[in-house]
């Protein structure tokens, strides 16, 4: 399967294992209150929040604007030019389109239609694909493609310098997942700040971050807060402060030719001074240092504790989350409900006498952890060492245990069980997606009914994903929603209203073996006005 670049998931997707057959469809999970590792305890009894209680809803962030933004409209016109070209990126809404033309190193983007302008590199983008941060003649811009608008952060003070880090953000731009806010760090002389602009507005807050530097900033997916890592002392004694990454000086422009990829990595020369995890708060202006934080979860911040324990931390004041016991990794944290689907450590087997303990299984037990709740989902995953960021907007997360398949409902706090063989390609709100052999259905978490959507996904299908569409080839489905729609031939980028961009005339095919060159110009083509084939 050929997973395109436009693929971007916003769903958590746990693997352990290949498919198996259909089988029996498990009772649901009780609620346990057992806390793995530990004979005989009982996780804290809910005070106010049971397995079957309504869930207490989260009080939204503030804010100052409650629509939400609007979002540029679909060109239909001629993009880029009738040459060779190559597309470097795409906004989910359709509003823009990176690309290179052939014998070009400065990449062009282009916003509705036309030939576009030269830029020299892409700095950020958000995920509404509204804005988009580029480089241009030696500046960075903020540009509104709904509004036209545009905004020269390197006037402003910016610091938009990029670290050696492969496949990473940028290290010092933000949006948050609604784009109504964008956070950037800026130094004037040597001062350093963290601004935070009002997309809509314009009016911008400026917060010190204390002594040092900054290395990474990231603003919450719920704009409530600033996490970053800061580098308060000059830990390695050699008389400055460095980073853990080395500065990107000569980074590679977006057109030079393709080569292997790398991922380069610099933790093993022990290089840079010592990180400390720091967060300001959005609401009172407050900045400490957390060294301890995972991530930012809704009115709190969870924390790793020095036993392994997961707490929640409200203005330095500690709650219990998941015990030391659990040595808990976050799998998918939910921001807006405060809860938190954790890989626990499982407790050890019982010794048998005369005979060596078992060695580890390497697996983990699946819980879902909030304020006063704990639940045993009697799923396992493979141990895991990494923790994921909180997020907004999603209600069900899959999982697979093995050779099963299933969807964490968080708005009921439930394990709902799929039939085997099944892979969600994405979610929205109480629906799923679901890709199972050559059929695609969709779930209703509501009612657990599944709906027959289409037959004849192709066996090596093109895979993008733009919000809650989908082109899995050589279907679209848009939003989750019946019909399945046919997707037009060669297609390079899809847009989260169901629009697929398309090459201008048929790939010539090569005798080298190499992939076929892309001539354009290329166009938006509206998957609802494409006839089935």
């Amino acid at each position: 399967m050929r997973f395109a670049a436009a693929w971007v998931s916003v769903t958590l997707l746990v693997a352990c294992a290949g498919r198996a057959p259909l089988a029996p469809v498990p009772e649901l999970p009780r609620v346990s209150t057992a806390i793995p590792g530990v004979t005989g305890a009982t996780a804290p009894a809910p005070p106010a929040v049971s397995a079957s209680a309504a869930p207490v809803p989260v009080p939204a962030a503030p804010s100052t604007s409650t629509a939400p933004p609007s979002l540029p409209a679909v060109s239909l016109g001629d993009i880029g030019t009738s040459a060779e070209l190559r597309v470097v990126a795409t906004s989910a809404s359709g509003g823009w389109v990176a690309l290179c033309n052939a014998g070009s190193t400065t990449p062009t983007l282009v916003l509705g239609s036309g030939t576009g302008e030269p830029i020299e590199d892409l700095l950020a983008r958000d995920a509404t694909g509204r804005y988009v941060v580029v480089a241009k003649e030696g500046a960075a811009l903020l540009i509104d493609t709904a509004q036209g608008t545009r905004v020269n952060l390197s006037e402003l003070g910016a610091d938009v310098r990029r670290a050696r880090a492969d496949y990473a953000e940028h290290r010092t731009l933000s949006f948050d997942a609604a784009a109504r806010s964008f956070a950037y760090l800026r130094q004037q002389g040597s001062a350093r700040s963290i601004v935070v602009r009002e997309l809509e507005s314009g009016a911008e807050q400026s917060f010190a971050v204390g002594a040092g530097d900054v290395y990474r900033l990231e603003l919450s997916a719920d704009g409530r807060y600033v996490s970053f890592d800061a580098l308060r002392e000059d830990s390695n004694k050699n008389g400055k402060l460095d980073w853990p990454a080395p500065e990107d000086t000569a980074r590679p422009s977006p057109c030079a030719k393709p080569g292997l990829p790398k991922f380069r990595s610099f933790g093993y020369q022990g290089r840079g001074d010592a990180l400390t995890r720091a967060v300001l708060t959005l609401a009172d202006g407050s900045l400490r240092d957390v060294p301890e934080l995972v991530t930012p979860l809704g009115r709190s911040l969870l924390v790793r504790e020095s036993d392994g324990a997961l707490k929640l931390d409200q203005h330095g004041k500690r709650t219990p989350l998941a015990p030391a016991s659990c040595a808990g990794r976050v799998l998918f944290a939910d921001a807006e409900r405060e809860l938190v689907l954790t890989a626990c450590t499982p407790p050890p087997p019982p010794l048998k006498k005369g005979k060596p303990p078992p060695p580890p299984t390497g697996k983990r037990q699946v819980w879902l952890f909030g304020a006063g709740f704990a639940k045993d989902l009697q799923s396992e995953l493979y141990e895991t060492s990494t923790d994921r960021a909180a997020v907004v907007g999603t209600r069900l997360v899959p999982l697979y245990p093995g050779s099963e398949a299933g969807l964490v409902d968080l708005e009921r706090r439930e394990l709902l069980p799929l039939a085997g063989g099944s892979r969600v390609i994405t979610t929205r709100a109480a629906l799923a997606l679901v890709w199972r052999e050559s059929d695609l259905y969709r779930y209703d978490a509501q009612t657990k009914t599944e709906q027959h959507l289409a037959h004849g996904v192709l066996k090596n299908p093109d895979l993008l994903q733009a919000g809650a569409t989908v082109l899995l080839s050589p279907f679209v489905i848009v939003d989750v929603e019946a019909p399945a729609l046919a997707s037009p031939r060669h297609a390079l980028a899809l847009s989260a209203g169901g629009f697929v961009l398309t090459a201008g005339s048929e790939p010539e095919a090569t005798a080298t073996g190499v992939a076929p060159a892309i001539r354009g110009p290329l166009h938006w083509v509206d998957a609802r006005a494409v006839p089935a084939r």
